[in-house]
């Protein structure tokens, strides 16, 4: 096994020896979160019960990344040092990644999956396992998958000593994305609004699971002005002594930006970007205001929606010729008629005093393959017409692109015209820079399709329909409503102005 050690007393001890069915360990590159991860497998195995059949403790876990390349490139090898095949045994690759390990009167059986799909799901309902560790869970979008692990722990069976005396889940991760769930469920950002009870259940991280937070591996020195000037090794950091020399000196060096220094060094939530922006004139300085937008009573809102089982909506306002975009929805695995029932509800909540226009993905005229209904059909049976965007063929992307980034470079009267609520945080981080471009088949570059996309979509349709794609040609705007009238107790407008 590995000669890695622990520091008593420290994060990483902690996690190796907890004993909770749930446990994640959050903390920055270098730190030692996935050999306590494998290390922590390891322990479970040997402190198994033996089987009253041949004296054998019996236990099968699974170790989970979100790619299969990820997994082949960090955490299979991370495993392998910890436990190599000239001492534990063969690992074999194929359509089933596995290492069988047998020393002493421990036993036990590591498969090594990618889930990220719905379909992956399927790899889970497939067997039964002790423990399952997520490495990088900041990586996993989807919690649905993180919760479907607990309900795959029933192994080994009676005959072997079952059930375990510990089964669970537990993970490792650098900092996360300000938009994932685990975030949100450890309270390092907002919830955002309009979550419905079962999602608020769901962001509400339970009493008895654990989260081992560790010390940043910097501190940030700031000059008289208190601006930073430079970083040194936190003295308390974790895992050092197991580090080459000047391991995070030459980590600052090479740092692309301030945002990867604070979310991989100073574990903190932070949003880093790779790849090509679709909207690179996007700043969240600019674009993004400091307090919550709310809606303004009496003011039209035109809402963006994009169709789909994984998608979203978003609500937003003109007044006085500035877009603020309040809101947004985001649903996973639901249909349209559940989507457009929480689009309806949340309509009727945040602006029950205001006329609203609805715009929607062009394709939502299909005919669904269920009921026969289209899109547009099921929001106007739960009391939502929308319409296409005007004046956009073909459901040309470059036309709806342009037209956010036409808004996006306006002013008016020395403000940006484009401003985003805060609560925004999966456009937010969208239109920061993970809604991006990559190349195609043809080796085009075209904006990328996942989780962003969807939210980006639906506000390119909002867009549009707000008229952005004919002002960007000099054209009157189609269908532009004139804003309501205040009534004159309303003094100020500055709170959503911001």
């Amino acid at each position: 096994m590995s000669t890695f050690q622990f520091v008593a007393g420290t994060k990483l001890c902690d996690f190796v020896t907890s004993n909770r069915n749930v446990d994640v360990i959050q903390g920055p590159l270098g730190s030692g979160k996935t050999y306590a991860l494998c290390l922590r497998i390891m322990r479970h195995a040997q402190e198994q019960v033996k089987s009253p059949l041949d004296g054998i403790r019996h236990t099968r876990f699974a170790m989970i990344r979100n790619t299969m390349p990820d997994l082949r490139r960090t955490t299979i090898v991370t495993w392998l040092r910890c436990f190599p095949e000239d001492v534990y045994g063969r690992f074999t690759y194929g359509a089933v990644m596995q290492h069988r390990i047998r020393f002493g009167d421990v036993e036990t059986v590591v498969d090594f999956m990618s889930l990220d799909k719905d379909e992956d799901i399927r790899k889970l309902r497939s067997t039964e396992y002790t423990g399952i560790g997520f490495n990088e869970l900041g990586f996993q979008d989807r919690q649905d998958i993180f919760i479907e692990a607990r309900s795959r722990l029933r192994y080994p069976p009676l005959e072997h000593g079952g059930p375990s005396p510990w089964s669970g889940v537990i993970a490792d991760t650098n900092a996360p994305d300000e938009d994932h769930w685990l975030a949100a469920m450890t309270g390092q950002v907002e919830l955002p609004a309009g979550l419905q009870a079962d999602e608020l259940a769901r962001y509400k991280w339970p009493p008895t699971w654990g989260f081992h937070m560790q010390p940043p591996a910097l501190i940030e020195v700031r000059d008289e002005r208190g601006n930073i000037s430079d970083y040194k090794v936190n003295p308390v950091a974790e895992n050092l002594k197991n580090l080459p020399a000047n391991y995070y000196q030459e980590q600052i060096i090479g740092a692309p930006s301030k945002a990867w220094i604070d979310s991989r060094l100073m574990n903190r939530v932070a949003l880093v970007v790779d790849g090509s922006p679709v909207w690179p004139m996007f700043t969240i300085e600019t674009h993004v205001a400091r307090e919550p937008l709310r809606p303004v009573p009496g003011h039209e809102v035109v809402i963006g929606v994009d169709f789909g089982r994984t998608a979203g909506a978003v609500f937003m306002q003109m007044i006085g010729n500035r877009v603020y975009v309040q809101n947004e929805i985001i649903w996973q695995n639901q249909s349209t008629t559940e989507s457009a029932a929480r689009v309806k509800a949340f309509l009727t909540k945040h602006y029950p005093d205001c006329p609203y226009r609805g715009y929607g993905d062009p394709k939502g005229n299909d005919k669904g393959v269920n009921d026969g209904r289209t899109g547009y059909e099921i929001y106007a049976a739960n009391g939502i017409n929308l319409l296409a965007p005007p004046g956009l063929k073909m459901n040309m992307i470059s036309t709806r692109i342009d037209a956010v980034a036409n808004l996006l470079n306006q002013m008016e009267s020395g403000k940006p015209r484009f401003l985003l609520s805060p609560l925004c945080r999966t456009l937010k981080v969208a239109m920061a820079g993970r809604y991006h471009n990559e190349k195609d088949e043809q080796g085009e570059l075209k904006p990328s399709k996942d989780k962003y996309s969807h939210i980006a979509d639906a506000l390119q349709y909002a867009c549009i329909g707000l008229g952005e794609g004919r002002r960007m040609i000099g054209l009157t705007p189609v269908g532009t409503v004139a804003p309501a009238r205040m009534r004159p107790e309303r003094r100020s407008l500055r709170r959503v102005m911001a």
